[in-house]
């Protein structure tokens, strides 16, 4: 039986000792993802407030319009056609952000998570 931990501080842990092992797994619930990492066999959900993305062309960042299934449609899109692209590149559990950015199409995903949990193997 796995363990589960309402806390932040294990997948802040994954991001800082191994984070190219941190990638998306899935998009869960209307506003929730799941990052895996690989070097310690966790599972990390992360439930979102909101979604700010921010392309390279653009000047500045816009609130991202949510698709049918809570997530914005940019991620949703991005998690469809190439998730190996998508990467985490923050983090920051005081702050409750988490960043993302897309390799493949050049966006940059600022996530406002209200909560973290942490699913043990």
């Amino acid at each position: 039986m796995s363990s589960v931990f309402k806390t932040g501080a294990f997948v802040q842990q994954c991001f800082f000792s191994h984070p190219l092992c941190l990638g998306l797994k899935k998009l869960a619930r209307p506003d929730q993802l799941v990052l895996a990492c690989t070097a310690c066999n966790m599972r990390h959900g992360l439930t979102l407030r909101n979604l700010t993305t921010l392309a390279s062309e653009e000047a500045r960042a816009s609130r991202e319009p949510r698709s049918e299934r809570g997530l914005g449609a940019f991620l949703v899109a991005c998690a469809a056609n190439h998730p190996l692209a998508l990467r985490v590149r923050s983090m920051d559990v005081l702050s409750d952000s988490v960043g993302l950015r897309c390799i493949e199409c050049r966006r940059v995903f600022d996530l406002d998570v209200a909560a973290f949990e942490t699913h043990q193997e």
